[in-house]
């Protein structure tokens, strides 16, 4: 599922303050072209060619080709990560089980594709120590918090949880989580 329209607004919205970002598993884009709007450079990682040039055609569509930085890349290989340079990370791996529907959403940060604990440890070790994650609605604030403290917001959408959005960033001192109703 890719990040909604007006989700990405929404985070590139509590992100302003930052002027640089990377987007690990950037799909098709969307994430990166709302990131762009406000942002002076935006990282777009994806190890799927087709999803990078899927991406270049969504931000051209939306006027920020030039502001994006599209990288076809193994978002786990650590000299790719070491040249990046940004404020913040953002990270957006695959959450259905290997094999299986892809409605069946994992319940582990390892089971993502790539493993969510991996890349976040490599994003806080070679890039910044400001990372978001858009998690599936199976994670709950213990099993996330098993990577540090952090505020969630479940979106919801339809009046239903859709997906939810972790930040892990510097000022945030107690873990919470709260509700964010589209």
């Amino acid at each position: 599922m890719s990040t909604p329209e007006i989700i990405g607004e929404h985070i590139s919205n509590q992100l302003a303050h930052y002027k640089t970002c990377a987007e690990l598993c950037c799909a098709v884009g969307m994430l990166s072209v709302q990131l762009a709007k406000r942002m002076d450079k935006v990282f777009a990682i994806d190890i799927d060619e087709k999803r990078i040039s899927d991406s270049r055609k969504n931000a051209e569509l939306y006027g920020v080709a030039e502001k994006i930085k599209f990288i076809k890349g193994n978002v786990l290989d650590e000299h790719l990560l070491k040249k990046l340079t940004a404020e913040v990370v953002i990270l957006d791996p695959d959450w259905s089980r290997k094999g299986m529907s892809k409605s069946l959403h994992v319940v582990s940060i390892d089971d993502t594709q790539p493993s969510l604990r991996e890349m976040f440890n490599l994003a806080k070790k070679l890039i910044s120590k400001n990372i978001v994650v858009r998690i599936p609605k199976t994670f709950n604030l213990s099993t996330i918090s098993e990577l540090g403290i952090c505020k969630i917001e479940n979106i919801i959408w339809d009046g239903e949880i859709k997906f939810k959005i972790a930040y892990f960033l510097e000022g945030i001192n107690s873990s919470e989580e709260v509700d964010f109703v589209f």
